[in-house]
């Protein structure tokens, strides 16, 4: 039972606890100092008030009833409290001084000083050596176990959003040491959550998350959580964040495109410049190369592994086959809905970003980073805050609702850590051989479907599981109870997700397309990771954090940070592919195209996924694999490991966001942004800039970050080739007049910025942009540039069939600060259809430069000027209409503009925080940054460098 203690008694038992002091510092030394908790031993602070952080919009995604109705302004306590603080820092940035960081970060310190200590709370035993402090400032649960089981117990809070996850999956713990103890950690986190929900069923009104009280009869209680639910949210988290891969089928299909429309070779010539697997120019976090799938066979399209698939797969069945009303009535009629599997496979969600500057070039002699995660805005948020001590964890960070029994992302006692995605090729899509079970042969094309596949020289069933499910009202997903039925059907090598033709020894036989992921019923295999992370003990340099950064199976960066070193390790469960088939292209299922050292783990009784309690069928295949072994890339975090990593780079900085992780290490398959243009060079630019003037502090990488923040990357990039090409001689007035005023906004590289004018009073929203001319011509140009060059390739653009709808598959031209209100912007297109426009316009300028493409797109200069003058007559014409005015000036980006009429408003772009549950947040002005984001200098340490 969890025991509240009133506010008026806390003082008085802190000072019997603790002497006087409750989780302070108790003992100051020349470097950190020791903080004794009020349970358990003492530990270590090193950050002296340099580490901050903020989580918008606030840490509590917890709101009873009681807190609603005591809210003054509509939210509840620490519900929004960090919104002001992360939308306020755009109207100083690049100009925030060092005095006023405090106004934009909180302090992220171990201690609770006395004047901040909100509410305590102590459990009954066998818990009575958990003890949890809730800051008074921003609600963040300082959580403290006298043994492991305590402090697992406690991380309670949250059980409300974590609710809202899909909740079932199964899969065996691992059975090593570390394994055991994610086990015994996980266990006692469930037991925690549970203890809660009953305490919330006897209290309702203190305890219970509003939003139940408006669910459904039946639904107004949370169940009781089981390690399943942890495993099915670490699931859609891996699913989401850590992988990359699978465009195969996608990319075959616009090679064949191109192919016949040029010709093998040309079409195969262009194929590899839209590909751009590892363009020279392209930005990388390290200088050092570290090759990965970039052999021989990486442009070969005739190799026997190939497989030569005729057209896009369709689902072909119905995978998810009913759905109706809830409850069921005998023999109520079932209305069929159709639903196509591939859209429920992650894509590339490429997200986040980090810079890190070592101590040579730190001021003081010590590294500075701000680094941090962008996963979209919540309400309440996805990650939430815990700062948690006890045996074998001393951290303090974000963690994701439901798996939050370690820090994820935050800071040890002399130490920080982050990731960003790194979406590196960990999914592959085979083409299934069907075959007719009584002869064994290939089905031919135009015959009915089997669920048989060749394998291993033999034609063997599907493994297929039927489900049937009442999905349940949610506050993600409000509409009325509806029972689904649906049908899966997996391969050795994963689920199947669609059907079409290919050719295959010469026959158009029928085949599936089935989805393999190095990490699939692995996706707990990367807890050690983090166990280790939060654990002093283990951590004590960067070489130790790389080891344990090894074991994270997901492909992401990670970035660290001591009082001596910065670090950077790209992780990921990396196939190794056989050279008789390119990794580019789809490759057959067959078996001899299998990875290198490919075998299935077989499941056990108790792991095998069905039939099981919930009620499954299954049919076909009557054993499943419950995951692979492979011959991966080796990862053990040495410094010969041949993942891209380093300590302390030559060129004495670390910067990621999302590029490309080093020379000659591939972009994934479904990649084709990792060109000359990324969205890293608006941090890159900025961060050189500090450095060349001196030692550079924390506040100058926060300029640096929410600078690049507002920054328009076509813009950026686009505006100098473009005026270049297009030239100075024979322009109209008009024309003159548009060219001038984008020059001026794009300010030499560190200009072309989508934000309010300096000075502008706001609370939440910008009612202008600052050269709104420019941004609403750079938002009418830059697709006039793309189609000017590329239409007499592609065709037309608008056309479903053209070569654009092929490209477009695998690198959308997205409408990039408009995106969802999501905030993370140019990041789909980070690097794609710029770096095309860049690469080509440098080109015809000078056709030497380094990583030219197979043809001037542009023609020659001549030709090209022509072009590049149609497109700004176009984007003047576009304007001219949408405004009513052929006068630039009164082109602005205003929010009173009329969006119908193609204006540009900043509304547009604003962030909207996605309503989860009862919380609403205003919507805040846009900003391309981390949503969880650390501000890091640790001044001391223990660190040895190990």
């Amino acid at each position: 039972m969890l025991k509240v203690i009133a506010p008026a008694a806390i003082l008085a038992l802190a000072s019997s606890a603790l002497g006087g002091q409750l989780a302070g510092p108790v003992a100051a030394a020349a470097t950190c100092v020791t903080v004794q908790p009020p349970v358990g031993t003492p530990f270590v602070d090193c950050s002296q008030g340099q580490v901050l952080n903020i989580l918008p919009a606030g840490n509590n995604g917890l709101t009873t009833a009681t807190e609603t109705g005591a809210a003054a302004n509509g939210t509840a306590p620490h519900e929004a409290d960090q919104l002001a603080m992360y939308l306020n820092l755009k109207k100083v940035a690049p100009g925030m001084q060092p005095s006023a960081l405090g106004s934009y970060y909180k302090n992220a310190g171990f201690s609770v000083p006395m004047s901040d200590i909100g509410q305590v709370q102590t459990f009954a035993p066998p818990h009575d050596g958990t003890y949890i402090i809730w800051d008074k400032s921003f609600g963040v649960p300082h959580i403290y176990g006298r043994t492991r089981p305590d402090t697992g117990y406690s991380d309670s809070e949250l059980t409300y959003q974590a609710d809202l996850l899909p909740q079932r999956y199964t899969t065996p713990f691992g059975a090593t040491t570390e394994g055991q103890q994610v086990h015994d950690d996980g266990t006692n986190y469930v037991s925690g959550i549970n203890a809660y929900i009953s305490d919330a069923v006897a209290d309702p009104a203190n305890k219970m998350p509003v939003e139940y009280a408006a669910l459904p009869a039946g639904q107004q209680v949370p169940r009781q959580w089981t390690a399943s639910d942890v495993v099915a949210v670490a699931t859609i988290v891996q699913s989401i964040f850590a992988v990359g891969g699978g465009g195969e089928v996608e990319s075959w299909l616009l090679y064949k495109s191109l192919a016949q429309t040029f010709g093998p070779q040309r079409g195969l010539a262009i194929w590899l410049d839209m590909r751009q697997q590892n363009d020279p120019l392209a930005p990388t976090t390290l200088q050092q190369p570290f090759p990965y799938m970039n052999g021989g066979n990486t442009t070969q399209t005739n190799l026997p592994g190939v497989a030569n698939v005729l057209a896009s797969p369709g689902s072909g069945r119905d995978y998810v086959c009913h759905q109706q009303a809830a409850p069921i009535t005998a023999g109520a009629p079932r209305q069929r809905i159709h639903v196509n599997l591939p859209q429920l496979i992650p894509g590339r969600m490429p997200l986040s970003n980090a810079l890190l500057v070592d101590a040579a070039h730190g001021a003081g002699g010590h590294p500075v980073a701000v680094f941090g995660p962008q996963v979209a805005y919540f309400a309440p948020e996805i990650l939430h805050e815990e700062d948690v001590h006890g045996p074998g964890i001393d951290a303090r960070g974000a963690s994701f609702p439901g798996t939050d029994s370690y820090v994820e992302l935050g800071r040890g006692v002399d130490y920080a850590w982050s990731a960003t995605s790194a979406s590196s090729d960990l999914i592959d899509k085979r083409v299934e051989v069907l075959c007719n079970p009584q002869t064994g042969l290939p089905v031919p094309a135009g015959q009915p479907d089997t669920n048989y596949y060749l394998f291993g020289g033999h034609c063997v069933a599907m493994y297929e599981r039927t489900d049937t499910e009442t999905a349940l009202t949610s506050g993600a997903a409000p509409g009325a109870p509806q029972v689904i039925t649906f049908h899966i059907e997996r391969t050795v090598h994963g689920p199947v997700i669609g059907r079409t033709a290919a050719l295959y020894n010469g026959q158009q036989v029928r085949v599936a397309i089935s989805y393999q992921r190095s990490t699939w019923f692995d996706e707990l295999g990367s807890a050690p990771a983090f166990l280790e992370w939060n654990d002093p003990k283990i951590i004590h340099g960067a070489q130790s954090f790389m080891r344990a950064a090894a074991k994270e199976t997901g492909t992401f960066n990670w970035h660290y940070i001591d009082s001596h070193d910065i670090a950077y390790y790209s992780s990921g469960l990396m196939p190794q592919r056989p050279s008789n088939e390119n990794p580019n292209f789809p490759s057959w299922g067959t078996g001899p195209y299998d990875w290198n050292g490919f075998a299935q783990v077989a499941c056990s009784v108790s792991t095998l996924p069905g039939p099981d309690i919930w009620g499954a069928t299954t049919s076909g295949a009557t054993t499943s694999a419950c995951g692979y072994t492979a011959g991966w890339l080796r990862h053990d975090g040495s410094l010969t490991d041949p993942h891209p990593h380093a300590i302390n780079p030559p060129q004495g900085f670390l910067v990621q966001w999302n590029n490309k992780p080093a020379p000659a290490w591939s972009a994934a398959d479904s990649n084709f942004g990792f060109g000359s243009v990324y969205r890293v060079m608006s941090l890159q630019d900025r961060l050189r800039a500090s450095m060349a003037a001196g030692p550079v502090t924390t506040t100058d990488l926060v300029n640096d970050m929410e600078d690049a923040g507002s920054v328009d990357l076509q813009g950026s990039k686009l505006i100098e080739p473009f005026l270049a090409a297009l030239g100075t001689t024979g322009l109209s007035p008009q024309e003159a007049a548009v060219a001038d005023l984008v020059s001026r906004w794009w300010a030499n590289g560190m200009g072309a910025h989508r934000r309010a004018p300096s000075g502008t009073s706001y609370q939440y929203v910008e009612p202008l942009y600052a050269d709104g001319n420019a941004v609403a011509v750079m938002d009418k140009l830059y697709p006039n540039l793309v189609f000017a060059i590329f239409n007499p390739w592609f065709g037309d653009s608008a056309s479903s069939s053209s070569i654009y709808a092929r490209i477009f598959a695998l690198e959308p031209l997205y409408d990039p600060a408009q995106y969802q209100g999501l905030g993370s912007a140019y990041d789909g297109s980070a690097g794609g259809w710029e770096s095309y426009v860049n690469t080509v316009l440098r080109q015809v300028l000078n056709p030497g430069i380094a990583d030219a493409y197979s043809q001037s797109y542009c023609g020659t200069l001549a030709a090209c000027r022509q072009r590049m003058k149609a497109a700004l007559d176009q984007t003047i014409a576009q304007l001219t209409t949408a405004y009513g005015s052929a006068n630039p000036d009164d082109w602005t980006c205003s929010r009173s503009n009329d969006t119908s009429k193609g204006q540009c408003n900043p509304k547009v772009e604003d962030i909207k925080f996605s309503a989860v549950g009862a919380q609403a947040i205003p919507d805040i002005a846009w900003i391309n940054r981390p949503t969880f984001q650390q501000v890091v200098q640790f001044p001391a340490g223990r660190m040895s460098g190990g």
